[in-house]
């Protein structure tokens, strides 16, 4: 064997002749090591992906596994604002003028003709609950008519501006489905109060006026 120890017989008895690794042997050793990390990785990989295939085994594709009740789940309002505040100067266009454009694209969906042929009509003052029959699934889950129209003034239909060239704008709230859970209380609508910000404003001659 070439990576061997070379032995001969000399005058005196056995001696041994070390020699220096050939660069046969080297290759030969650095294959191996690379054979054994290549196997090595492919069974973490082998692994990884049994595991991960088992976890998604467990998970439904229409309901998360474990969910948070938050005290205001999935709130939001439109035009979005400096987080739930809406701050405008009428007489200055410009200021107002994005809350406008995010509204028309935000309801650009809710157009009678579209929520006619993508969403159901379902009798009003109604939960729409879709029950699973046995071991068929309901799913996807069909979503109701919602037509921009039934916002009436902040349907941007009548009034382009959405009342904020009037100082009365329209704020719309939206709240996200959460499975499980449905809004009101005792049947009554949930209920939500808007007002304006009380402001202080300091003149040059140090009198204030509150807005």
């Amino acid at each position: 064997n070439r990576c061997k120890e070379q032995q001969r017989w000399g005058g005196g008895g056995l001696h041994a002749e070390i020699t220096a690794p050939s660069s046969e042997c080297r290759s030969s050793a650095g294959g191996l090591i690379t054979l054994f990390y290549l196997i090595f990785y492919l069974f973490l990989a082998g692994m990884f992906a049994l595991t991960m295939y088992i976890m998604l085994l467990t998970l439904d594709d229409y309901k998360p596994t474990w969910q948070d009740r938050l005290a205001t789940p999935g709130m939001m309002i439109r035009p979005k604002g400096n987080q739930l505040e809406i701050t405008y100067t009428v007489s200055d266009t410009e200021s107002w003028d994005g809350f406008v454009q995010n509204l028309d694209l935000f309801l650009s969906p809710y157009n009678d003709s579209f929520q006619v042929q993508t969403n159901d009509n379902c009798p009003p003052d109604q939960y729409f609950i879709q029950e699973d029959s046995g071991e068929v699934r309901n799913n996807p889950k069909r979503s109701c008519q919602f037509n921009r129209t039934m916002l009436g003034d902040c349907s941007g239909m009548s009034d382009r501006f959405y009342g904020y060239n009037r100082g009365q704008p329209c704020i719309l709230i939206k709240l996200n489905r959460v499975i499980g859970m449905l809004p009101g209380k005792d049947g009554e609508s949930p209920y939500v109060t808007c007002g304006a910000k009380v402001c202080r404003i300091v003149v040059d001659s140090g009198a204030s006026a509150v807005l």
